[in-house]
């Protein structure tokens, strides 16, 4: 690696650094696995965006609160005979396809991480994904409404759990697999292939079994640890400042790991902040930091995206930005995260927390001295930027919010972005493949 006459940021030490990272064989089975299923990550979020916009009879696009382009579509209805029209009743039984489309992802991810796992504890592949699949449904939590909780899991806990399953019954497989007395003995006769997956079976059924027991005790633990928690911890502590910022250093920090932030920590939203958000709405409360004034900041990769085109000398970067535009006006960062990336590298670390714990710090000043009004609406999270700040409050100030977070986020990337100019990445790029 070649260096420029200035080292701004220790980017000598960095670099090396994120080297050694990339290299790690676990963090590279994450990062590959998500490599492997981002086409259809990509596909599935284009389809939320078409739900959330069009294809929800309720949405900005369709519904009274906003184009209301279902009145002229329907003939002229509202109210009842709205709700009833066979094209709104159709457009209703649809929208289980995006949740599914969802559920297809996590159980994708479980599997493309269990074969890559398994290729490290020298298992079989195809086996320890069929054991993560299984261990997948097993996890499930047991439905109280079956399509309510069903979409809802998959919606928000999807990759969390995918990882987990993918670990977690892959290194039980591997090590029942590896004991000698535990596989079948059978005939020589026996087709090689059968005699493969036959042998097995002891350690699949075992691997099955103790997920199985897991399954129940967690199903346990968290029915006596929900109201536990809902005591101690009241929605009050989560609107703390103090709180709020660790919150976003915790999702960014995993996000800069490689795990999605928000599915991670999606326990602390259906916890805390979208029942902040529902209060809002119902007027009942005014709650500056809900699951809406999140989802309004997460632009600030946006910012780093504009940054890297405004600033950036490696044609590489921008052509990466200039591909990852498109998605990220609708929130979808994974392109430019593992694509650019921003994924494991120390350059954009301190940036990628600085950013979005910046944006909440001004959001909580600007909504604790009224300038704008708090998030009430509840909107898709693949709302496009200015619309989700002023939808979501109902007010324009809003939009300006965003517009003053984009702006002030382009400022906090831009020194790294140029400090990277100081840096040769021909070499690093080359040996990529």
């Amino acid at each position: 690696m070649r260096m420029g006459s200035e080292d701004v940021f220790g980017g000598a030490h960095l670099l090396p650094m994120a080297a050694k990272l990339h290299r790690n064989r676990y963090l590279q089975a994450v990062r590959h696995s998500f490599f492997i299923i981002l086409p259809f990550l990509l596909a599935v979020s284009f389809l939320d965006i078409l739900e959330s916009l069009i294809l929800d009879p309720y949405s900005p696009v369709m519904g009274e609160e906003g184009l209301n382009l279902g009145f002229w579509v329907t003939g002229g209805l509202s109210g009842d005979a709205y709700r009833q029209h066979w094209l709104v009743q159709s457009m209703m039984a649809g929208r289980h396809i995006v949740g599914v489309g969802y559920g297809m992802l996590s159980m994708a991810l479980a599997m493309v991480l269990a074969g890559k796992f398994a290729d490290i504890w020298k298992a079989d592949r195809l086996m320890a994904s069929f054991c993560a699949l299984a261990a997948f449904l097993f996890l499930l939590p047991p439905p109280t409404e079956v399509q309510a909780e069903f979409l809802d899991y998959f919606a928000g806990r999807r990759f969390l759990s995918a990882l987990f399953v993918a670990v977690l019954s892959t290194r039980l497989f591997a090590w029942f697999s590896h004991i000698r007395r535990l596989r079948l003995e059978l005939p020589k006769s026996l087709p090689g292939n059968l005699k493969r997956y036959l042998s097995a079976f002891i350690p699949t059924l075992l691997t099955i079994l103790v997920l199985m027991l897991l399954s129940a005790g967690l199903c346990a633990l968290w029915a006596a640890m929900e109201g536990w928690m809902k005591a101690v911890l009241p929605m009050a502590f989560f609107q703390h400042p103090l709180v709020a910022l660790l919150y976003q250093s915790l999702v960014w920090t995993l996000w800069w790991f490689g795990f999605p932030g928000y599915g991670f920590t999606s326990l602390v939203q259906q916890m805390a902040y979208v029942p902040a958000q529902v209060s809002n709405q119902l007027g009942d409360t005014s709650f500056i930091f809900t699951s809406g004034f999140f989802e309004a900041g997460v632009m600030h990769v946006l910012g780093l995206i504009l940054a890297i085109l405004v600033f950036s000398k490696h044609e590489s970067w921008r052509s990466v930005s200039k591909f990852s535009l498109p998605a990220m006006l609708f929130n979808i960062q994974e392109p430019v995260m593992f694509c650019l990336p921003v994924v494991l590298n120390p350059l954009f670390l301190l940036p990628y927390l600085a950013a979005p714990l910046a944006n909440t710090l001004l959001g909580w000043i600007a909504i604790s001295w009224g300038i704008v009004p708090v998030f009430k609406a509840g909107l898709p999270w693949t709302m496009p930027i200015l619309f989700s700040g002023t939808l979501g409050t109902g007010s324009f100030m809003g939009g300006v919010l965003q517009v003053v977070w984009l702006v002030m986020d382009i400022f906090i990337y831009a020194p790294f972005v140029i400090t990277a100019n100081m840096l040769d990445f021909k070499d690093e790029e080359g040996e990529e493949g």
